[in-house]
């Protein structure tokens, strides 16, 4: 079996002059809260590609000693069907003064709409609340509407291994983006103890 590549990292270097969270007419943005459980899995099986039943809110959230539920923000749509997700972790491996965007998803289904930006947006206020004053994430080079919702909120790639660098190349150019980031794919790997 061949060694999976380890994740891509972001980072959002400073939490200043964030745009308020905007979702259109018919969807709310709002906090976890007891009952949610099955919507969420359902949704993180669907985005993630999971066999049905895969996804456990309690093992994958709630476990987690950062786990509040105003951390874990949720857009439902009119019907209440949660339909995108973002959670706002801290700590450890990036430093207490950053926050971490965790397990951000959408239902493709509904694509186009902005929901990803403007749930990811509404968990980096309450890091930006919480005292925090810059963002990671850690994330996979396939999924590239999740890359470029990241990149539009002023992430900019970290490099952290060697492989890194040729990675980014080709996300970038698949994205047509404007900016290359040459300086930061030139420079030196950075490290984070997971």
């Amino acid at each position: 079996m061949a060694k999976r590549e380890p994740q891509l990292i972001m980072r959002r270097p400073h939490l200043l002059n964030l745009p308020a969270p905007r979702v259109p007419q018919g969807y709310e943005i709002r906090h976890f809260r007891k009952g949610d459980e099955t919507g969420w899995n359902a949704l993180m099986d669907l985005a993630f590609e999971r066999s049905p039943g895969q996804s456990d809110f309690t093992r994958d959230m709630a476990a987690d000693e950062l786990y509040r539920p105003e951390r874990v923000r949720l857009v439902l749509d009119d019907a209440g069907a949660i339909v995108a997700t973002a959670s706002c972790w801290h700590g450890g491996r990036f430093g207490n003064d950053s926050v971490i965007l965790h397990y951000v998803a959408a239902d493709p289904a509904i694509g186009g709409r902005g929901l990803g930006t403007a749930v990811s947006l509404d968990a980096l206020q309450v890091g930006l609340a919480e005292g925090r004053s810059r963002a990671f994430l850690l994330t996979d080079d396939f999924r590239v509407p999740a890359l470029k919702t990241y990149l539009r909120l002023a992430f900019e790639p970290v490099i952290s291994h060697d492989s890194h660098p040729g990675r980014w190349q080709m996300i970038l150019a698949e994205l047509s983006w404007p900016e290359s980031f040459e300086a930061v794919l030139a420079g030196p790997v950075e490290s984070f103890e997971p």
